[in-house]
This record gives structure tokens, C-alpha cells and sequence, in this order.
């Protein structure tokens, strides 16, 4: 279904406002979040600085079988396409910005994990004591580059990150998704889904999913080393509801499956789930 007449400013509004898409990545597993997807390029002479707050219900860490509820806030600040920066997708700037690619660095943070398995924004459900003895992860950051490729309805996308501190590893994230619109009563509806895939290196892997012998003492879980690889493949989707010209609720979900050494792991067999999913709502207000 197409766009009506006239709207694509409006619609290329809103999805600057996305925020979330990747938000319950950042609070449940460190290094999986997602930049959301930015749509056509849309006139914009300056700043643009969007706010918001929502729920989102995510595994407790990656890999657990146990979920909780978050009271989320989100705030997102672009300047004329090419500048951007959020909490969860990271501040990057395109050094390259055409009509269908868009290439430049990225900075994001990499929340850490505590072991006591508590969460600033949980406002459900129990801390979880499947982390004990297997020490923190420190908050830190990760330093590369992404690159978009836009055609039309199809959006593919590549994002790359070596963190400095935290797990010390290098991620990677590969991304299709399909975009369109569909046309009611109202304002039109705005969705884009599409699959992913996760690569980490093996500091990655054994920051979250690895044991060493005093962790295996601590925990009582068995020693394990994990190596690198695919960590996980899964399926994103997103859907904006426009309420005003800068107003809008988001809607977000997502499937993922872990895999190879990762999947592996004695925390994820013996205490939680290769399957993983987090599900969101959000409204978000942009003032330009």
C-alpha cells in the first residue's frame, strides 16, 4: 500500500522519533542494540530533539528465562540528516548521505551487568540470582561505524563496534527490513520489520557467557570458554502510529535465538533460554 499524497515529510517525522527499537536490547543484553531506522532522508534545516517514555517487557540479561517489566524514558536529538544521537542507538554522524546510502562513525553505549541482577528501570519482577558469582560487567563504550543501504521499501544496514572498555570485544549486527505504510480512517500506520543477524568476538562471548574456574567456584556453574561467531539471529518489527505532526506511539517486538558457543553456555542451558523476546510500547514527542 502506498503513501498518501503529501505525506512523506510527516511520515519521515515520525520515524525520526523511533526510539525504542532496540532499548529492551540495551537493558537485558549489552551490545545488541539496534539504530533505528531512519527512513527516507526528510527536508530538515537544524536540530530536532525528540522525548519520550515508555514500557518495555525484556528478559532480565540475555539469555534468561525470566522477564521483567521497565519504565523506560528515551531521548533523541538529530541535526539536518546527518547528525544523530540516543541512548540506544548511539551518536554517529553520516560522512556519507545520499538519497539511498549512508555510511559514517558510531559511538554507543554498552550497558553493563550487575551480578546481583538488579535493573534501574524494572518496575516487575524479582532480581534474579542466576548471576552470582560471575561478577559484573562494567558499563562502557563502543567505538565504529555503520552503513545503510535504502531501497525504497527495502532498508539493509550493517553496524560494527570494537568496546573499549566493558567486554573488550568486537560486535557486529547485519539488518533487512521492510518498510511501507497502511492506510485507515486516520493517519496512516508506519511499520518495518525484518530479520538480523549478531556476530561477537571471543572477549564478547566469554564476558557474558563465559566461566572461569572461580567464577565456576562462586556460581556453581561448570567452567566453559567460549569461542567467537554468530551469537544470534532473530526478527525486528516496528510499528508507528502518528498522533499529531510531531506526536506519535511506537509499537515494538522482537524474536531472537541464540546460537553457537553462546547458546551453549551453562548459564543459558542449565538457568535461562535460547529464545529470547522483549515487546514495547512508547510515545515520543519531537520539537524542531
Amino acid at each position: 500500500m502506498g503513501d498518501p499524497p503529501d505525506s512523506w515529510t510527516r511520515i519521515n517525522s515520525m520515524r525520526k522519533i523511533v526510539l525504542l527499537v532496540g532499548t529492551a536490547c540495551l537493558i537485558s543484553s549489552p551490545a545488541l542494540a539496534q539504530q533505528p531506522d531512519r527512513g527516507k532522508p526528510a527536508p530538515n534545516d537544524g536540530w530536532e530533539v525528540s522525548i519520550g517514555g515508555g514500557a518495555i517487557y525484556t528478559p532480565q540479561y540475555l539469555g534468561d528465562d525470566d522477564y521483567a517489566l521497565n519504565l523506560v524514558p528515551s531521548i533523541r536529538v538529530n541535526y539536518e540528516d546527518k547528525f544523530f544521537a540516543s541512548v540506544e542507538g548511539g551518536v554517529g554522524y553520516s560522512l556519507i548521505n545520499s538519497e539511498i546510502f549512508r555510511a559514517g562513525p558510531l559511538a554507543q553505549i554498552v550497558f553493563g551487568r550487575d551480578e546481583d541482577g538488579g535493573g534501574p528501570f524494572r518496575i516487575s519482577g524479582d532480581d534474579t540470582a542466576d548471576l552470582i558469582g560471575l561478577g559484573d560487567v562494567d558499563t562502557g563504550v563502543e567505538l565504529g561505524g555503520f552503513a545503510e543501504l535504502d531501497l525504497g521499501n527495502v532498508t539493509s544496514s550493517l553496524k560494527v563496534g570494537k568496546a573499549i572498555s566493558a567486554h573488550e570485544g568486537f560486535v557486529a549486527e547485519l539488518g533487512i527490513s521492510y518498510k511501507g505504510t497502511l492506510q485507515f480512517n486516520g493517519p496512516p500506520l508506519i511499520y518495518s520489520i525484518g530479520p538480523r543477524l549478531n556476530f561477537g568476538d571471543a572477549d564478547y562471548s566469554n564476558a557474558y557467557f563465559g566461566v572461569t574456574q572461580a567464577q565456576a567456584l562462586a556460581s556453581g556453574l561448570p567452567e566453559y570458554e567460549a569461542e567467537g561467531g554468530i551469537t544470534s539471529y532473530g526478527l525486528s518489527g516496528t510499528a508507528i502510529m502518528p498522533l499529531t505532526d510531531s506526536a506519535a506511539m511506537t509499537f515494538i517486538a522482537s524474536y531472537t535465538r541464540l546460537i553457537g558457543d553462546v547458546a551453549d553456555a551453562p548459564l543459558v542451558q542449565q538457568r535461562g533460554s535460547e529464545d529470547q523476546a522483549f515487546a514495547g510500547a512508547i510515545f515520543s514527542y519531537a520539537f524542531n
